[in-house]
Formats: structure tokens, sequence, C-alpha cells
């Protein structure tokens, strides 16, 4: 039966789906000097080295094309090498390609935050901007945690968070997400969170029961930290 390749004008070889990756001089270099994350290098296989992406793929040195199904990690939504991005990317880079965001501001950052502010909920006034997941998560809890600092409540600090939850792998996102073997290292660093069950279909009161049993050991916390 003759196969279907598609062809990669800047590759030597046509692509199609073959069982395993090649090692390459790219892999081998890798191994010697980079460490990868969630990644246990005593047991782990060479790293795949990727050349080039389009759209939905990934192409290694050899050809072999991988769908990228997670997305990079989710934060590549719109696909590889998108044209109307890389241009739009390339644009801004020859005129302004960062500033301190601390005293000064950019037609970019205003732009897209009335935007944004348009299709929010009315009562949301502001944009505070962060550069990835785990960090956005930080300054949600520092802004909380800063909030009633300001108002005279420093012993209003326990955390509530659902359960079996995944935020990033910085101190106050891995204190607020699921105990794992990638976090318990850690764990005697972390503060304290009260978990509530995840609220779905059916369990809506199990939720809301937990939620008033950690209310009141809250309540109980926060008056015997003011009595003393």
């Amino acid at each position: 039966m003759k196969k279907d390749y598609s062809i990669d004008e800047h590759l030597e070889f046509p692509v199609e789906n073959v069982e395993k990756p090649v090692i390459t001089n790219l892999s081998e270099r890798d191994a010697k000097v980079v460490w990868h994350p969630f990644t246990q290098h005593h047991t782990a296989p060479f790293s795949i080295p990727i050349v080039r992406a389009e759209g939905v793929y990934l192409f290694d040195e050899n050809g072999k094309r991988y769908i990228d199904a997670i997305s990079s990690w989710w934060v590549n939504l719109h696909g590889h090498s998108h044209p109307y991005i890389a241009q739009k990317v390339a644009e801004q880079f020859l005129k302004l390609e960062q500033v301190i965001f601390a005293g000064f501001t950019h037609e970019p950052a205003v732009s897209l935050a009335e935007r944004l502010l348009d299709i929010l909920p009315s009562h949301q006034a502001k944009v505070f901007y962060s550069d990835n997941g785990s960090t956005s998560i930080e300054v949600a809890l520092k802004m909380a945690i800063q909030y009633f600092h300001n108002r005279g409540f420093e012993k209003r600090n326990k955390i509530i968070a659902l359960s079996n939850g995944y935020h990033g792998d910085t101190f106050g996102t891995m204190a607020v997400g699921a105990k794992s073997a990638f976090n318990a290292p850690f764990e005697p660093f972390l503060y304290e969170t009260c978990y509530l069950p995840v609220p779905v279909a059916g369990q809506e009161q199990e939720a809301v029961a937990q939620m008033k049993k950690n209310s009141k050991m809250l309540m109980k916390s926060l008056l015997l930290s003011l009595s003393r």
C-alpha cells in the first residue's frame, strides 16, 4: 500500500510517522548541558530535537512530524509559526520590544487593557499584567494578603483553594495546589491551605458543608490569634 508523505521543503527527508525518534547530535549535546522540567534524567530518554514547527505540528531533525497535542504546555493556542502573529511580533520588536513597567507605559499595554475590560464584568476596573501562569497566581495571592494587611487585618492570612488543582511550580502555587511527588520535598516550606472539594454536579452540598466547616475553623483561629 502506498504511503502518503508530506514533503517538507526545509528538510531533506519526507515526513512520515515512524515509531521511535532517532537520537541525533543535538539530543546528545542537550543531555550534556541542559536540565529539563519534570524529567528524571537518570532514567529519561534523550530529548527529541525539534528544528521547526507549523500549525499543530513539530518537526524533528530527521523529518518526523509530531502533533503538539498539549499545545506546548497550553500556551500555543493559535498554532506554531502563525504568519500573522509572527508579522505583528516582528513589527513590534522593531519599534519597542520591552520597557520597564514601573513608572512607564506604552500603547499595546493600554490598548489591550481597554479591550479586556470591555468584555469583563462591569466591576472589573483595572488590569495587572503578569508574564506567566505561575506568576499570575503568585500575584493574586499577594494582592489578597496585602489587601487585608493594608486594612489592618494582618492575622487574616489563611488561603482557601479547590482540591486537586494545579497552578504551577513556584512556592505559592505549590502551596495552593494538590500535593504530589513533584512538590513533596518542598512541603515543609509551604504555607497552610484549606481545601474545598470541587463542586461538581451531584457533590455541591459536600463542597458547601466543607466550606462551612473551614469557615468555623478559620474564625476560631482568627479569634485565638487576636486574643494573644
